[in-house]
């Protein structure tokens, strides 16, 4: 029997799989295009259709949950790394945050690969086409009201009613510490305090199987790629795991996520000639930067005791009886900033390039996880986050079979500099939480976690030693989902996506985002896969 033939195959069916999919599909010539997931279809699990009950699902069926090699600067911990195993996604097990990156990291973006269509100026179309904005007075220029994404910020969502107790004083205290509101982003400048936007429709999650139509497309879930197939250099479909075949006309499109589109690349002979001939796999095309440049945004979680919680102001309380705060995660503020001069400075960093925002805070109403602490209304939470990270990490094989886990080594705070920042970025978060008036009338102190491997710790404050502040985030720091790099365009792929040194074959995911980038990363996402499937379609 003839293998299955389509015009495109797509490797990996999360959220920019499914984009490019839906619109290859509704192009005009109306190609055949076959999407493979290696996970299943979760329509039908309750806890997917909800961002609160998706936290059930981290570590679950619809989660890979790779295992990172030991990681020398984490007190050699090995990292759980939350990846999407479903058709969907990551957007079935993300909390929702839609923040874009900061205009200038867009514009780096694009002077690293020499292309315009990646600034700040380029994406501005595509951000139009993906969004259903909630607020009609807003900028048209940088926001679309007729796209398929429904985006709404936490104050106006749910009719308004959304509104957490700790909102102004959360606000305020950034204004003690000088750090004042910024809530139109002019010129798309994510510095200050700005308001988290979320892609909810009345609380319910959106992942990116269900806002792009998948009705042309043949979605086969539960399919593990093996390799792509080539006659010399031109890839002309591929092999799944269980040997099978499946041969495409135009073109394959590997949309398997930083982590396994690097393993489907070297697994199909396109990688580092000497880990493809450690593991004895034909080389199709060197290419030696498959799995180098793996970027993430690295964090600390700290949690804090509230001084009366029976004032109801974090979930788990029986004071919380609005269910407009249970419809999302609690949160509403997100901080961005740059390091004081004397830290720039100390690291060499160019005067031009001394107010690009390094860290990331946001302040949770509910510990999301954090070992040890009661989620029983006690206790609020803060995320503080290495934003633009310099250090870099690696993603190779273990085997040439596919069935193995890819090997991971995230080299997490392997530089002085991300070392630096973040230290300085947690006393700011003490300091916020623990110093000032606003909320320190409200918070009694930071509750270190506990559990195995986390004997004798003690409370932080905004006094500690950066010696001590850095001892906490090597041993409970913890990456944020965020990874990118890993076919990076400039290096693996060219700006439209095409593997270099092949043809019919491109990455069209976070590993071809060449740098790290600021806010979180579904909101650049969507419009990328948006830009690379019109350039396809125009390239066809």
């Amino acid at each position: 029997m003839a293998d299955p033939v389509a015009d495109y195959i797509i490797v990996g069916g999360g959220l920019t799989g499914c984009v490019i999919a839906s619109r290859l599909s509704q192009s005009a010539k109306r190609p055949k295009v076959i999407l493979l997931e290696a996970g299943s279809d979760p329509s039908g699990n309750p806890a997917a259709a909800s961002f609160l009950s998706g936290l059930s699902l981290l570590g679950g069926e619809f989660d890979y949950a790779y295992q990172s090699d030991p990681v020398t600067n984490t007190a050699n911990r090995v990292h759980s790394l939350n990846s999407g195993k479903a058709l969907g996604g990551g957007t079935v097990i993300n909390y929702g945050g839609w923040l874009r990156a900061d205009s200038a990291d867009y514009d780096q973006w694009a002077q690293e690969v020499g292309d315009k269509r990646w600034s700040y100026e380029g994406f501005k179309p595509w951000f139009r086409k993906t969004e259903r904005f909630y607020d009609p007075n807003a900028d048209s220029d940088v926001h679309g009201f007729d796209g398929p994404m429904y985006v709404t910020s936490v104050s106006a969502a749910q009719s308004g009613a959304r509104k957490y107790p700790l909102r102004e004083p959360v606000k305020q205290a950034w204004a003690e510490l000088e750090i004042q509101p910024n809530l139109e982003k002019k010129n798309g400048m994510i510095a200050g305090v700005t308001e988290f936007c979320e892609n909810s429709l009345d609380g319910a999650r959106q992942p990116s199987n269900a806002v792009y139509s998948l009705d042309g497309v043949e979605v086969l879930t539960n399919t593990v790629v093996h390799r792509i197939t080539f006659e010399g250099t031109t890839a002309t479909g591929v092999e799944l795991d269980d040997g099978r075949k499946i041969a495409a006309r135009k073109e394959v499109i590997i949309c398997a996520g930083a982590y396994r589109t690097p393993q489907v690349l070297m697994l199909s002979g396109i990688g580092p000639a000497p880990i493809l001939t450690e593991h004895n796999i034909p080389i199709v095309h060197e290419s030696p930067y498959v799995g180098q440049n793996l970027h993430d945004h690295f964090a600390i979680y700290l949690a804090f005791r509230l001084r009366d919680p029976s004032l109801g102001y974090a979930l788990g309380s029986p004071a919380w009886k609005d269910p407009a705060l249970f419809s999302c995660l609690p949160w509403d503020w997100v901080v961005s900033a740059p390091v004081p001069t004397h830290i720039s400075e100390k690291h060499g960093i160019e005067p031009k390039e001394q107010k690009r925002n390094l860290y990331e805070v946001i302040t949770l109403y509910v510990p999301p996880g954090i070992p040890g602490i009661p989620f029983d209304g006690t206790h609020l939470a803060t995320s503080t986050m290495l934003i633009l990270p310099s250090s870099r990490g690696t993603v190779s094989i273990r085997s040439n079979k596919s069935s193995d886990p890819p090997r991971i080594q995230p080299n997490y705070l392997s530089t002085p500099l991300d070392r630096d920042t973040l230290v300085y970025a947690t006393r700011q978060t003490l300091k916020h939480m623990l110093a000032t008036k606003s909320m320190g009338a409200v918070v009694e102190s930071e509750s270190p976690p506990s559990g195995e491997g986390l004997s004798g710790l003690t409370p932080l404050t905004a006094d500690s030693s950066d010696e001590a502040i850095e001892d906490r985030i090597r041993r409970t720091g913890m990456q944020h989902h965020h990874s990118g790099g890993t076919a990076a365009m400039g290096k693996v792929v060219d700006t439209d996506g095409r593997v270099t040194g092949v043809k019919g074959l491109r990455c069209a995911d976070a590993s071809v985002v060449p740098i790290p980038m600021g806010g979180h990363p579904q909101a650049t996402l969507y419009p990328m896969a948006e830009q690379l499937a019109a350039i396809i379609i125009g390239d066809n």
